[in-house]
């Protein structure tokens, strides 16, 4: 089973505390693994490297990308009080969703988070909903 995860929340708050149950659980799953945060400013290549890249010191591996909002694709917030525009993907998710499309070795999690006002759209979401 692959452990691949975006979480996406309209509230940085609400997110957060969904991020910290699913790193617990992810932890709890590949036998209390400690979660490996990477830099906001991660690029996609960087990510697919790291996801390619077994550590020497841990088979078991929780990666975390704390803000992919720039990799997504993200609808406008609608309705009264709407503050998120339309945002279209910065970055190429393409090295990431690449790996995933190729198969995730059991042993690693991904788990993204990103501020989002709906459902997010583009190249990563479809390689997510794949696995």
């Amino acid at each position: 089973m692959a452990h691949v995860y975006l979480i996406a929340s309209p509230d940085d708050y609400l997110l957060e505390e969904k991020l910290r149950e699913t790193l617990a659980q992810v932890g709890g799953e590949l036998g209390g693994v400690e979660p490996e945060n990477l830099s906001e400013d991660v690029t996609p290549e960087e990510v697919a490297v790291e996801l390619c890249s077994p550590s020497l010191f841990a088979p078991q591996r929780i990666i975390v990308v704390p803000d992919v909002r720039a990799w997504l694709d993200i609808p406008a917030s609608r309705g009264p009080g709407a503050r998120h525009k339309a945002s279209k993907a910065t970055a190429d998710a393409g090295p990431v969703a690449a790996v995933l499309r190729d198969g995730l070795s059991e042993e690693i999690a991904l788990t993204m988070a990103a501020v989002c006002p709906e459902k997010p759209k583009g190249d990563l979401v479809k390689a997510i909903e794949e696995v």
